[in-house]
């Protein structure tokens, strides 16, 4: 028996909601391997831009994993290691995963989401470059503003383009 997924956005709800049915455990580590799992099955394209559009929100760790800048989104202090988090801050950054893959998601999905993530990602690269904080993630390196999924735009609210 074959099966085929071919929403992503609705699997991950359903093993947010009940993540004991998909997982061996619910920890971080558990989740990123099954989402990473999922991104490996689908010849890496189910990930594809979401790195870079972590790192135009995070405004830094571009040379990251895009787990590892998930769990600095969660909490940007100190260094995080995914197998040994404390109860709290891993059940708050399988909560952002959560977000952020769900958002990621529908943004890829609009008709210029990708480009709009690259977009983004490559203007943070030219100003990172500019300002000469290329060599480290300082935190003094600018920051743009991410794209947004349309959904998720409040209304007034800049975006990068007009078209949203």
């Amino acid at each position: 028996m074959t099966i085929t997924i071919t929403n992503y956005r609705d699997l991950f709800a359903n093993i947010r909601k009940r993540p004991r049915m998909w997982l061996i455990r619910e920890d971080f580590a558990s989740v990123v391997a099954f989402v990473e799992g999922c991104n490996q099955a689908t010849a890496r394209t189910l990930l594809t831009g979401f790195q870079p559009w972590l790192v135009a929100q995070a405004g830094c760790l571009n040379n990251h994993a895009w787990w590892s800048i998930v769990a600095h989104l969660t909490e940007p202090i100190g260094p995080k290691n995914v197998r040994d988090m404390d109860p709290d801050l891993d059940a708050r950054t399988v909560e952002s995963l959560f977000d952020l893959l769900d958002e990621f998601l529908e943004l890829r999905d609009e008709h210029d989401g990708m480009n709009r993530i690259f977009a983004a990602h490559e203007q943070w690269y030219r100003l990172r470059e500019q300002n000469g904080c290329s060599a480290t993630d300082a935190p003094t390196c600018p920051t743009v503003r991410w794209p947004r999924a349309a959904s998720r735009i409040k209304p007034n609210t800049p975006t990068l383009d007009n078209n949203h």
